[in-house]
């Protein structure tokens, strides 16, 4: 005997047989019947019945006296089994909660344990040595671009044998790009003229945060201190540092002028590079003392090429000049 036809009973979530809730519905029907009716009216052998009825008894759902059944109020039977259930399911909820609360603690020990097993990354520090030799050998071993950051190499001695390897590189089919600080200019074209008449792509920022030599994807160099001058040099061949570090040149160069050519005199108009350069230190604020230092020019110079640039936009303050540099696309 099945109940609901042949489906499962919802009290059966209660604990009770799927057939109990059609013995329940009959009882409801038939108040006071007797033991044997209530078999005959299931049709079921007179043992069955009994553990039928003992078990809807332990339920709460009925009781028997003088062999008659009495079916106990559904609000009554059924509100008492819900009550029961809803608390037992809060206090399973109670404990869920606190072994969720367990996991990190757990993990921490889990992740702790693992941390042996770990790879060290793949970081190497170099002091002194061959510098012109090392990167020979970084980017003989590497393919794809070389990206250099070139804060100050013109005041390196091994300067000139670098940009001889990388004529080399260039000639033999690699591409190499350079980002300078706009001082450079000033202080030395001829190595920045060097290099682009090598055939690398060159472009100037107002100021170059730190050495930095990209080998493709193999490889990059820096100092071990970030933007000090430094001896100690660190060789990384993780592959996402190196992305983040191309990432970061990326980055760099989108900022950067090109260098359409070098303005020997100082104190004349203002090349198209030089008042990009100008105008990005005029948008962030920059005194007129701060874009000297940086752009390696003289306080004169800066103050007669803000000047320029004012008339040229037709503004009375530097304010107006970013306004007006932004709305006819100068940055």
């Amino acid at each position: 005997m099945a109940a609901n036809g042949g489906t499962t009973s919802p009290l059966t979530f209660l604990g009770l047989q799927p057939d109990d809730e059609v013995t329940y519905r009959l009882l409801l029907s038939r108040p006071g019947a007797t033991v044997q009716e209530v078999a005959e009216l299931l049709g079921l052998s007179g043992a069955d019945t009994g553990r039928t009825l003992a078990r809807l008894g332990s339920a709460g759902m009925l009781a028997v006296a003088g062999g008659r059944v009495e079916p106990v109020s559904p609000d009554e039977a059924l509100g008492r089994l819900v009550t029961d259930e809803a608390r037992r399911l809060q206090g399973a909820a109670a404990q869920l909660e606190a072994v969720r609360a367990m996991l990190p603690s757990l993990m921490a020990d889990h992740l702790a344990a693992q941390s042996h097993v770990q790879k060290p990354v793949d970081i190497q520090a170099t002091e002194g040595g061959d510098v012109v030799a090392l990167i020979r050998s970084l980017s003989d071993a590497s393919t794809g671009d070389l990206l250099w950051l070139r804060p100050d190499q013109w005041r390196l001695p091994v300067t000139t044998e670098i940009d001889d390897w990388v004529r080399q590189l260039v000639k033999g089919g690699r591409t190499s790009r350079a980002i300078y600080p706009a001082r450079a200019l000033e202080l030395a074209p001829e190595v920045v003229r060097a290099r682009a008449e090598a055939g690398e792509h060159v472009r100037i920022l107002a100021s170059v945060p730190c050495r930095l030599s990209v080998m493709g994807t193999t490889a990059a160099l820096i100092p071990d201190r970030w933007g000090e001058r430094t001896s100690r040099r660190l060789v990384v061949r993780e592959h996402s540092v190196i992305g983040a570090f191309t990432a970061l040149f990326e980055l760099l160069w989108e900022r950067a002028v090109p260098v359409p050519g070098l303005d020997d005199d100082a104190d004349g108009p203002a090349a198209p590079d030089h008042r990009r350069l100008l105008l990005h230190q005029l948008a962030g604020g920059a005194k007129d003392e701060q874009i000297a230092r940086a752009l390696g020019l003289s306080l004169r110079t800066v103050r007669r090429r803000v000047s320029d640039i004012m008339d040229e936009l037709g503004v009375e303050s530097r304010f107006q000049a970013g306004v007006e540099a932004v709305r006819r696309g100068w940055l």
